[in-house]
């Protein structure tokens, strides 16, 4: 298994990201719950949390490339690895 103590610094900020996303799915699933469900409230706050998803994937990657791939001494090290996470956000 691996350890990924690459994330120690940005733990908080991680956790409290899926605090965040685990309230937005709360909301959505008891919208749903509802006798008369809010549908395009339900529809736009699922919205959010795929995108703030997105966000939280994103940033994991962007953290395990950088702290185990690249050398960011080197500058060309360093466009690569932003053309990288360019493609990968797109």
């Amino acid at each position: 298994m691996l350890k990924y103590s690459y994330m120690n610094k940005d733990r908080k900020k991680i956790i409290d990201h899926i605090s965040r996303l685990e309230g937005q799915l709360a909301s959505v699933k008891n919208e749903l719950k509802l006798d008369v469900p809010d549908c395009e409230k339900a529809s736009k706050t699922l919205q959010s949390a795929a995108r703030s998803f997105a966000g939280l994937r994103e940033h994991f990657v962007e953290t395990f490339l950088l702290t185990h791939f690249i050398d960011t001494k080197k500058k060309k090290n360093e466009k690569l690895f932003t053309q990288l996470i360019a493609l990968i956000k797109s």
